[in-house]
């Protein structure tokens, strides 16, 4: 043999070994091997799937807090090429609002496997020598806490272009995640405790991966983000992240968490599956026997949120103690970089066919009126018991709503483009914009903050072909450009604007710059002044392809200052006013009306 072939056949052997699939050890648990993903002969990435973060959550591990203390272990080398089943779902918990985009986005849910058995993470990690001291990104993925799934979110952009850490964890959902007896039998928020398990894993191993396990940041979308902003206040979740980014979340609303009691109804539908109520103890164990599936389709009409679940167990610590907007205003918080966000219309999917039907009949201040009513009243907390002597005083929040967001006093208005606008505004400015400002408003006085309102709506049609052409930016389309989806091999057969494909890139390289630098600008490659949101100079990026900071023109401050302060006065002066006579009812109401008058002129600075 040749001296050149011989040098040939060591260069050829050297490159073998090089491209062998990894495998790194877990400690506790075992080696598992790296599947290469790649997007072409060059853009490769290596990808984790499948790692056990938990106890399978089955027979008795079902409805209880996740088993940490003995991981799955194997023997040999664990090779998974694909992730594992997403927890258990109905597609009847898709929001209708949320379908156009999951048309677009994942056709194939339909096929999604799933399994109760789903306390799995993955970790993708950039192609090449093993890398060190990445920064890495935990997604929590959205869904209304009753659906979703990592394997709908490709990581393969984000790692490959940005050199950055993506882990994506599945969670217990609806009933599966968040139901409770009230009792310690079954404390509730099951599925916040799944993924405070995962991130205690992340925290644990990701420098096995070439993570740096004091640069993690948290991530979320939605109910996503109301997660995010949850372990920012619960005390054990603050050890596992140190930056946290919450997009699109209406997490200091009071209507994200609910009281157990409000579930005591629930309990009637178990009565269908055979078990008792009482004693709660045969309840959970009859529930342990009966089929998952089963279980999740019946209950899938039930609005699954997280639990204020303080004393309501002595075996495990509550997760989440009051109102998290009680924890902000005494600053009892994970103090961390922060950047957050919304679009600029945020709901307006759920009521875009309602206001589209008004334009064939009559729009009018009547029609504007009734819908915001039926919007409001969804604040309003439920009278108890049928023989209660209070009474609500729904004209004076109606009348509140309407100050604010109608025409001018003596005026009507016929222009459907008018009433279109103002339900965006108000849907979006009501659930997002105003609660979004006010967790900004808050970590601001600790920390380097990031606001920004997203207005660029997707150019390329084929994207946008399933929502009316009025809607500029709803819930869920800005993750078109977060997740670097016009670079997705699921799209190839379509065309992309290039646009939207440099709208993309900025995103992706603003975002990535605050998980490694605790800055959207520092690490990125675009030259964008994005300024620091704070207390006295409450700025945001208006994201719509120019990326200028707000002024008074682009962005309504007074309707935050309204959300966030004049309206919940209002909302609990209507909903104390009380009659145990008929004479009372009237004078206590005469009182309320006033008292709200004069909230209102002193929120006009008339008084």
């Amino acid at each position: 043999m040749s001296l050149l072939n011989f040098l040939c056949l060591c260069t050829f052997c050297t490159c073998l070994a090089a491209w062998d699939p990894p495998i790194i050890m877990i400690p506790g648990q075992g080696s598992i091997m790296g599947k290469e993903i790649s997007r072409s002969r060059v853009q490769k990435i290596i990808g984790y799937y499948g790692i056990p973060y938990a106890q399978p959550p089955v027979e008795k591990l079902r409805f209880s807090a996740p088993d940490t203390d003995n991981l799955v272990s194997w023997e040999g080398v664990r090779n998974i090429t694909d992730y594992m089943p997403a927890c258990l779902q109905t597609e009847k918990d898709i929001r209708e609002e949320a379908k156009p985009f999951l048309d677009f986005f994942y056709p194939s849910y339909n096929d999604i496997t799933m399994d109760e058995d789903c306390l799995y993470l993955n970790v993708f990690v950039p192609y090449g020598n093993r890398p060190s001291g990445l920064a890495t990104i935990v997604w929590i993925h959205p869904g209304n806490f009753t659906t979703g799934s990592p394997s709908m979110w490709n990581p393969h952009t984000l790692v490959y272009r940005h050199r950055i850490i993506v882990v994506t964890i599945a969670w217990r959902l609806n009933i599966m995640g968040f139901f409770t007896t009230g009792d310690g039998e079954a404390p509730g928020n099951y599925g916040l405790m799944d993924q405070q398990a995962a991130m205690m894993w992340v925290k644990k191993n990701i420098k096995l991966f070439g993570g740096n396990e004091d640069n993690i940041t948290l991530m979320g979308y939605g109910t996503g983000g109301v997660s995010v902003g949850l372990h920012m206040i619960n005390p054990k979740s603050r050890e596992y992240f140190h930056k946290a980014i919450i997009m699109s979340a209406n997490f200091l609303n009071p209507s994200v968490v609910k009281y157990p009691k409000e579930d005591e109804r629930l309990l009637e539908t178990f009565l269908k599956s055979g078990c008792t109520k009482k004693p709660t103890s045969i309840l959970i164990e009859c529930l342990k026997n009966v089929d998952a599936k089963e279980l999740v389709k019946e209950t899938s009409h039930i609005n699954w949120r997280p639990l204020i679940d303080v004393s309501l167990s002595n075996s495990t610590l509550p997760f989440l103690t009051e109102l998290p907007k009680a924890h902000f205003e005494r600053g009892d918080f994970h103090k961390v970089p922060f950047l957050t966000g919304y679009t600029d219309m945020e709901d307006i999917l759920a009521y875009s066919s309602q206001i589209d039907d008004m334009a064939v009949n009559n729009v009018s201040n009547d029609n504007l009126q009734q819908i915001l009513t039926d919007i409001v009243n969804s604040d309003i907390p439920v009278i108890n018991g049928s023989e209660s002597a209070c009474v609500y005083n729904y004209d004076h929040i109606t009348d509140s709503v309407m100050f604010f967001y109608g025409p001018s006093s003596g005026r009507d208005f016929k222009d459907i483009n008018c009433l279109r606008q103002i339900m965006a505004n108000f849907t979006t400015e009501r659930s997002y914009a105003s609660p979004t400002f006010l967790h900004a408003r808050y970590v601001s006085k600790e920390q380097p903050t990031f606001v920004y309102r997203f207005d660029r709506k997707p150019i390329t049609s084929w994207v946008v072909e399933n929502i009316p052409e009025w809607v500029s930016v709803p819930h869920l389309y800005d993750l078109i450009y977060v997740w670097g989806m016009p670079y997705w091999q699921e799209f190839d057969d379509k065309v992309w604007e290039a646009r939207d494909k440099r709208m993309s890139d900025i995103i992706m390289s603003l975002w990535t710059s605050f998980a490694k630098t605790s800055d959207p600008t520092n690490a990125s490659s675009y030259a964008i002044a994005w300024e620091s949101f704070k207390e006295e100079s409450p700025q945001m990026m208006i994201m719509d392809g120019s990326f200028n900071m707000t002024n008074s023109r682009k962005v309504n401050y007074k309707a935050f200052e309204f959300w966030n302060e004049y309206y919940p006065k209002v909302l609990q002066i209507a909903t104390q006013c009380c009659n145990t006579t008929e004479d009372g009812s009237v004078s206590i109401q005469a009182s309320c009306g006033l008292l709200i008058i004069l909230i209102l002129l002193h929120y006009l600075h008339i008084i």
